[in-house]
């Protein structure tokens, strides 16, 4: 058994073998000291059926010794978790976390707890982290945005083009995207509706490697069409009541064509480098494209290192992760909380399932979706 401590940046998914165990895979925690940031164990599971958490011993995995940080976990239906990029940190001094940005396709067989790295060669997109994945009905994942390391340095992923990769083939592809010009971001979420439009919300513009550095990214909403060939951007028309502020590192879900959107930091038109928080949940109808109502989540009671003291980096630190890192219970919680909301609204009785990806201190998975 163990408990994540006051983990973040990892990645999240949940279980296409039993549809309640959610893993929750690298990040980085707190010591028990709460003065230092340290590599956390490299897979937890919970099961949200007994709530309970487990430290899951692993075998294959190419380097022990480092946490993989701001990447995407996505679980396919024969129970593998595809992983694609993210950071190799090795060690953390202060607020910096020392290693490389990778373009591995790292695999967990969630059945046998045992780790590959796809060796691909062909079409393998840059290093990069804070993008989005989505698994589409046909088996291939979308990767949309991000921060990417190229020959010039680092730089936001063009959005006009996204990364395809088919677990069927096991093979990357690209494509260019048509329709409207969406600026480059990292950090900001996608879901996959019922139709097959995957709806991508936020995000930073911001040139920078530090998370605390943030700029707006316009437009806040933007839609992806992925019944047509090739794919097409569009920015629909929205009213404003009940707009939530624009927001990065945030985390976001699907369920009966309503979209939640939860935490994060606020971005703004102005580069940013003191970053504010997000603590409401927004709600967005994405058959008619409308903000439907925000919530605080008053009753929960965070246990952030925000609420306990300023006064020393570490936790420092920590606190700017909040919408960048996600406790899996917490963000079930919250999730419940916001569905309930949703229903509540709705007159509905029905019940919302646990869903993974993201986070109240919001690890950044703002690309796993689970829709109904």
């Amino acid at each position: 058994m163990g408990i994540p401590s006051e983990e973040v940046l990892a990645a999240s998914c949940l279980s296409s073998i039993d549809n309640s165990t959610v893993f929750l895979i690298g990040g980085q925690a707190l010591d028990q000291t709460k003065q230092n940031i340290i590599n956390a164990p490299l897979v937890y599971t919970f099961n949200s059926i007994t709530s309970q958490w487990n430290t899951i011993n692993t075998t294959g995995f190419y380097n022990y010794s480092i946490t993989l940080v701001r990447m995407q976990a996505v679980m396919y239906k024969d129970g593998k978790i595809y992983i694609f990029g993210g950071k190799e940190v090795d060690y953390t001094v202060g607020s910096i976390n020392n290693g490389p940005f990778t373009n591995k396709m790292n695999v967990l067989d969630a059945k046998t707890l045992t780790w590959t790295s796809l060796n691909l060669n062909n079409n393998v997109p840059t290093p990069r982290v804070s993008y989005t994945a989505t698994l589409l009905n046909n088996s291939l994942i979308i990767y949309i945005g991000g921060y990417e390391m190229i020959d010039s340095g680092r730089t936001n992923v063009n959005m006009s083009e996204i990364q395809i990769f088919d677990l069927k083939s096991l093979s990357w592809s690209s494509m260019q995207i048509n329709g409207d010009t969406i600026a480059s971001r990292n950090a900001h979420s996608a879901v996959l509706t019922n139709d097959g439009r995957i709806i991508i919300f936020g995000g930073n513009s911001a040139n920078d490697d530090l998370r605390r550095t943030t700029l707006r990214a316009q437009p806040d909403v933007a839609v992806l069409n992925t019944n047509i060939l090739p794919y097409k951007w569009t920015i629909p028309n929205i009213p404003p009541a009940n707009s939530p502020q624009s927001l990065c590192y945030h985390s976001a879900e699907i369920y009966n064509n309503i979209m939640i959107i939860a935490f994060g930091i606020v971005t703004s038109d102005q580069l940013q480098t003191n970053s504010s928080f997000n603590n409401n949940i927004y709600l967005f109808d994405v058959q008619n494209y409308t903000w439907i109502s925000s919530i605080t989540p008053t009753s929960i009671i965070l246990t952030s290192t925000t609420e306990k003291t300023s006064s020393n980096n570490s936790s420092n630190i920590m606190a700017i992760e909040i919408g960048i890192g996600v406790s899996g219970f917490i963000i079930i919680l919250c999730m419940i909380i916001a569905g309930f909301s949703y229903y509540k609204y709705r007159k509905l009785r029905k019940a919302i399932v646990g869903m993974p990806g993201t986070n109240s201190y919001p690890i950044e998975t703002p690309g796993t979706e689970f829709h109904k």
